[in-house]
């Protein structure tokens, strides 16, 4: 009797000593820009971050970015953005392809949480299709979220809100070159 106790107390400790490790690398950035754009490659370029532009991420987000540009993956016409965003604890790397102002496709490349990861899936993903932002910096139809994995939908919804300002900018600044 006693010994099954210490077999079923060690099993416990060695149950609680393990860590539970949901994610992993889904999508390679290379694997991403071929499926992206084919055999154009997609160049790869940069967004500055000027003074107006940080404020109005932080009136979007209702987080600032402290970086001085952003690179991305571009062919013309589709912008490929990498973007991370913290999770519950840890980042959580988001691909998001956007074309005039609207999200065409949204994928979880790496994902390092314990849990959410069912973020990846895509009957989860395929809400974002098709969406803006809005005047007011809201996505333009409502995310359903996922029970036990709202941290990472939150983060999905603000990776998506700042793709979509950043491909707003992008088209601006390509405008002004002639």
């Amino acid at each position: 009797m006693v010994q099954r106790f210490f077999y079923a107390v060690g099993f416990l400790m060695a149950l609680a000593c393990t860590q539970v490790q949901a994610g992993g690398t889904y999508l390679t950035l290379n694997d991403f820009k071929a499926e992206v754009f084919a055999d154009k490659g997609g160049d790869k370029k940069a967004l500055w971050l000027t003074k107006p532009r940080k404020e109005e991420a932080l009136r979007v987000l209702g987080d600032g970015l402290n970086q001085a540009r952003i690179r991305y993956h571009s062919d013309g016409e589709k912008n490929l953005w990498v973007l991370s965003e913290i999770g519950k604890e840890k980042p959580i790397t988001f691909g998001v392809v956007t074309h005039k102002g609207v999200i065409n496709r949204v994928e979880v490349m790496v994902f390092r949480e314990s849990r959410g990861d069912e973020i990846r899936l895509p009957q989860y993903t395929a809400q974002y299709q098709g969406q803006m932002l809005t005047g007011d910096g809201e996505l333009s139809s409502s995310v359903d979220g996922i029970s036990g994995a709202t941290y990472s939908v939150r983060s999905m919804k603000k990776v998506a809100k700042l793709a979509l300002l950043l491909d707003g900018w992008a088209a601006e600044d390509n405008e002004q070159i002639p």
